[in-house]
């Protein structure tokens, strides 16, 4: 699980006494990001695979409802809980109200209770004109269509690419159900053999060439700096086929091959919210602050401010939790350990007054 960069802002802002730290916060993402760097341990970025073709593709996702909502539903797009409230709902005065940003009115029926969350999702509401969902949270609703058939919400990308493909779905609600976690099927650009990588890209892993079709050949990876051995793309008798080569350069792929008309690469990353910000795991927060405070009070002492003796007490702690970061990270959970001490009792032979045990 990951943390919002905000929290951490708020640690750092709160442990040096700043009440307002909105001046320092491009060096903090910055400092976040070269923290998340060090720690480096196997949990600290997600791999991702994404893929490119000749023309794209949006990303999109439903959710599905089978009946019209209760009294306090929700349903989450992109960090957004929207609940589906009514205008005067008994006993619940202290509730948010269906005029508030982030509450549908609960219609008489499910299709006009759809038709309700549309306009909402669209920057419209029949209620509160100017509190409407989509306005008020645009940093994460903008940029895609919000559209119903009675009984499905269809959200869609309105741009082709794989940045779509990051819009999270969720429902508290068994009678809504999410066509997936995320937004599903967005593909880059392929365009003149060349492919722009992701921005939150940490590092390259592999890249597969052609597509889904059982006659292509590209289930093999191809790691960085390499060449397949065999033919790629379509059946090995159709002598149009190449073998596959790439090289990186900048922020950008060139493939060497004139025959394949999707790509797919696989990555690690750093996960991002809505508004492209850095998430940090759950358990590297507390040294992701520390790392921050260090390299602030480290301005500080440069300039003849602090005592070196200040900033060394922070970098030693920032050592410290740096360090129970990476080893909580890397320690096998109780599964793990049960499994390890399998193997190692096969590995090792174990006698009885009978000879060797067969474990």
């Amino acid at each position: 699980m990951y943390t919002h960069i905000e929290r951490i802002y708020n640690t750092v802002g709160r442990n040096l006494g700043m009440k307002d730290y909105s001046s320092h916060i491009n060096s903090w993402v910055e400092w976040a990001f070269e923290a998340e760097l060090l720690i480096g341990s196997k949990d600290t970025f997600e791999q991702v695979e994404s893929t490119y073709s000749s023309t794209g593709a949006a990303s999109s996702g439903t959710i599905t409802f089978t009946d019209n909502p209760s009294y306090n539903d929700s349903i989450t797009l992109n960090g957004v809980t929207l609940f589906f409230r009514t205008s005067n709902p008994s006993g619940s005065a202290n509730l948010n109200q269906a005029s508030t940003a982030n509450a549908i009115n609960i219609k008489s029926t499910l299709d006009l209770t759809l038709a309700e969350m549309v306009l909402e999702l669209n920057g419209v509401s029949s209620i509160s004109p100017n509190n409407a969902a989509g306005f008020i949270f645009s940093d994460s609703l903008e940029g895609y269509t919000y559209t119903e058939d009675g009984t499905t919400l269809t959200i869609t990308k309105k741009e082709v690419g794989i940045e779509g493909n990051n819009f999270t779905l969720e429902s508290s609600n068994v009678n809504a159900i999410c066509s997936s976690s995320h937004l599903t099927g967005g593909k880059g650009l392929l365009l003149n053999q060349q492919l722009r990588l992701p921005d939150n890209i940490v590092k390259l892993l592999g890249v597969r060439g052609g597509t889904g079709d059982s006659n292509f050949r590209h289930s093999e990876l191809l790691q960085p700096i390499a060449v397949h051995r065999e033919r790629v793309g379509k059946d090995s008798l159709d002598t149009q086929q190449k073998a596959l080569r790439y090289y990186v350069s900048g922020n950008r792929i060139n493939i060497q091959h004139d025959a394949i008309t999707e790509i797919t690469i696989v990555y690690s990353s750093y996960p991002t919210d809505a508004k492209g910000h850095p998430m940090i795991k759950d358990s590297h927060t507390t040294a992701v602050a520390q790392y921050i405070m260090w390299q602030q009070k480290n301005i500080d002492f440069i300039n003849g401010k602090l005592s070196m003796y200040v900033v060394k007490e922070l970098e030693k702690r920032w050592y410290f939790l740096c360090g129970k970061a990476r080893g909580d990270d890397n320690m096998p959970t109780a599964a793990e350990l049960k499994q390890i001490g399998k193997i190692w009792n096969t590995m090792v032979p174990v006698k009885n007054n009978r000879g060797l045990l067969d474990l």
